[in-house]
């Protein structure tokens, strides 16, 4: 057992709520956290679209076109269980032994989806390597929780959405050039080498803790919940490619109520998934929640059907269609870093604005969707990304800091699986209706542009709950604030 390093100190002198500056992320024995929770990110997020482009030569190398979309879809199901396995992991291993297992599972998973000899082999290694990804991720959130101090998770949580947006645009350019070379293989053992360094930066960095110091943690897995929870998200996916409606729509209300049991029976248990009060309008992490998943909701319409928009109605290039989603991105990133040192009135201001100005971009968008306003679009999707920068950042931050005592970790890792939990549910909503539009074969113009407008006015219904639990968070704190 190699020595336990020292935890850095977490003492600050700054004002409550004043962001500490930028460079004490790599101060007082930081930096090497720092790094942790950006290779985390880097590992996860490559991950996530670098199959959509290597999938052609997949299917050309080993067959099972059948199976074509079941890569991804597990990966998202096993990301989504995975973030909520965090303090079940970690309380059966401590901190550093469980983020050490968590990349141990991602790495293994990632050389078995490497060596595939068919597609059945390489479908459950991901659904395995989607679940180290999300215990990856969620264990990045807590660690962002136990070792930074309130001062500096703003800014910690401002480069890890940073790094994330730039994953996430790198993913397909990755898989494309090793998809290019005719070896989609390469696209998995380029992660090795960062899987292992992020194993052995947390086993030889990570301060250690005692296995039973999360009150919310135990030596048990849930088993049944995380089964209910992973086939409630398994029944989203499979809602996807459904043609008939009815059985679409019985599959979503299947997993309605199988994630709602989850929740049920986590409530009353000792060893959590989610956090006291998840989901509940009566407390900032329940509203919290609420925000998060409707955010999800209603962004993820935008991503799954501007490129077939852009493409069939407006008749632009691939290039193009990639500029969006950078626009997109980019006013993210832009506003996340604007905004994460702001605090007091100035970070409430921003809280509220930030689905507000998400309702105006989708509604500017479902306006002028089959219009030739291109320009118009662009702006909207710039509005639409400022508007998720701005809030997002100092959601997840006061969110943490009003985790219930002992519930720490799974407050903070909880938070990655509930914005998917909504994506998830999104992209099954969005599918059906654009089905019940008419999309039809996606080929028709017209068709196309009615199909997306509905889809997009439709997603301003969760804005429009977003932006109410949103004004309830805003005005808890305020009393809070008031009491104090």
């Amino acid at each position: 057992m190699s020595e336990t390093p020292e935890k850095p100190s977490l003492r600050t002198t700054r004002p409550a709520g004043e962001a500490a500056p930028w460079g004490d992320l790599f101060r007082d024995g930081r930096a090497i956290y720092s790094v942790l929770v950006m290779l985390g990110v880097v590992v996860h997020a490559l991950q996530i679209l670098v199959v959509t482009i290597i999938m052609p030569t997949v299917v050309a190398d080993v067959g099972g076109a059948s199976f074509y979309t079941w890569p991804s879809m597990l990966y998202t199901v096993g990301t989504i269980v995975g973030t909520a396995s965090v303090g079940p992991v970690w309380g059966i291993f401590g901190r550093r032994g469980g983020t050490v297992v968590t990349a141990l599972v991602f790495l293994g998973a990632t050389v078995a989806c490497a060596l595939a000899p068919n597609m059945g082999f390489l479908v459950g290694a991901r659904l395995v390597q989607g679940f180290g990804g999300g215990l990856i991720f969620g264990g990045g959130m807590a660690l962002i929780s136990s070792l930074f101090p309130d001062t500096l998770r703003r800014r910690i949580i401002a480069v890890q959405q940073g790094i994330w947006m730039v994953a996430q645009l790198l993913g397909p350019l990755v898989g494309g050039g090793f998809a290019e070379l005719g070896w989609w293989r390469g696209s998995f053992w380029a992660m090795v080498p960062l899987a292992a360094a992020f194993a052995a930066l947390a086993w030889f960095r990570i301060p250690d803790d005692d296995p039973s110091a999360d009150a919310a943690g135990s030596k048990a897995i849930p088993v049944l919940r995380l089964a209910l929870l992973g086939s409630g998200v398994f029944a989203v996916g499979l809602s996807g490619p459904v043609p008939d409606i009815a059985l679409r729509v019985a599959l979503v209300a299947t997993a309605v109520v199988l994630v709602w049991l989850t929740l049920r029976l986590d409530a009353r248990a000792a060893n959590r998934l989610y956090p006291t009060g998840a989901f509940s309008p009566r407390s900032p992490v329940g509203l919290a929640l609420l925000v998060l998943f409707m955010g999800g909701m209603a962004q993820t319409s935008v991503n799954l059907f501007m490129p077939l928009l852009l493409q069939v109605v407006h008749g632009v290039t691939p290039l193009f269609i990639s500029f969006i989603a950078i626009i997109i991105s980019f006013g993210w990133t832009l506003g996340t870093f604007v905004v994460s040192g702001w605090s007091g009135r100035r970070e409430d201001m921003v809280l509220q604005a930030g689905p507000i100005l998400m309702f105006a971009g989708i509604a500017v968008m479902a306006l002028v969707a089959a219009q030739p306003m291109l320009v118009t679009l662009s702006v909207a999707a710039f509005v639409l990304g400022v508007g998720v920068g701005i809030h997002n950042v100092h959601l997840v931050a006061r969110t943490i800091a009003h985790a219930a005592p002992g519930e720490e970790r799974i407050t903070s890792a909880s938070l990655p699986s509930i914005r998917s939990l909504g994506t998830a549910f999104g992209a099954a909503v969005a599918g059906g209706i654009s089905t019940m539009a008419g999309l039809g074969d996606a080929t028709e113009p017209e068709a196309v542009g009615r199909a997306v407008t509905l889809v997009y006015t439709f997603n301003l219904v969760p804005l429009v709950l977003a932006i109410v639990f949103m004004t309830l968070l805003v005005r808890m704190g305020r009393r809070s604030r008031g009491k104090s």
